[in-house]
């Protein structure tokens, strides 16, 4: 399930959400990342199973911002926020 968060009440995405579920859907094949939230500012909220797959999903998303960049040289992309699953 996507969650994104919103700023406005039609439900339409800033375009710093836009780009950042971009990136996410580059990055989404990582079995134990979840996504949670896009936030306002774009940055992308997910929850991970076991910390094996936290640094290559990392590495994806931060090689997705260098590739947005390319187009948008003052893109700023916050980092990714991951949060452990409780276990």
């Amino acid at each position: 399930m996507v969650l994104l968060a919103s700023g406005c009440l039609t439900g339409a995405r800033s375009m710093a959400q836009d780009l950042a579920f971009q990136r996410w859907r580059r990055c989404s094949t990582f079995s134990t990342i979840r996504i949670q939230r896009i936030e306002l500012d774009g940055r992308v909220v997910v929850t991970a199973d076991g910390d094996s797959q936290r640094d290559p999903f990392l590495q994806c998303m931060d090689a997705q911002v260098r590739e947005q960049r390319r187009s948008l040289p003052d893109l700023v992309a916050p980092e990714p926020l991951v949060v452990p699953l409780p276990r």
